[in-house]
């Protein structure tokens, strides 16, 4: 019931992370594709991470329903948590405390720009707890593989004494 629940968790953090870079990919395609190449570092960052979250994620979204699964995209989760942090500073920097109509790309759009702030924040959260809640998953998986292979491994090691009925005939 607990690997269950486990695996539950990792599918909403999964499905989570898919739609907060979808949102983040669909934003910052719009913002690429009406601005000038001024200024625009950041937000090709940004638009970098979330494209492969979204690639990646296309596919990952189903792994926690799949049996012989242990969690081993925790690496994934924890590196891209990093890179999406990242992504959130450089759009909180950008685009919030009043900067939001004075820096481009999308001059007027502050309201599409603060949306992906959010989303950036919430890719990167659920990116976080994914991350723990798959180390689990794989911990567990790890433990019970190796229960697992020990337990048919096991042998008794062999008496050094003779039985006793056959070192009587030997005489």
């Amino acid at each position: 019931m607990f690997h269950l629940t486990l695996r539950v968790v990792a599918f909403a953090n999964h499905f989570m992370i898919f739609v907060s870079s979808a949102i983040v990919t669909g934003v910052l395609s719009y913002f690429l594709s009406n601005s000038s190449s001024q200024n625009r570092t950041h937000v090709i960052y940004e638009e970098v991470i979330a494209t492969i979250t979204l690639a990646l994620w296309t596919f990952g979204m189903v792994l926690p329903f799949i049996r012989s699964y242990g969690g081993h995209l925790w690496p994934v989760n924890l590196i891209l948590s990093y890179l999406w942090l990242t992504s959130v500073i450089f759009s909180a920097q950008d685009w919030t405390g009043g900067r939001c109509r004075i820096t481009g790309p999308g001059f007027s759009k502050c309201g599409l720009k603060k949306t992906v702030v959010a989303f950036n924040f919430l890719a990167f959260f659920f990116l976080l707890a994914n991350t723990i809640v798959e180390a689990i998953i794989f911990r567990a998986h790890y433990n019970n593989g190796t229960r697992s292979a020990t337990v048919g491994a096991h042998k008794e090691r062999p008496s050094t004494s003779a039985p006793s009925s056959t070192a009587n005939t030997h005489v």
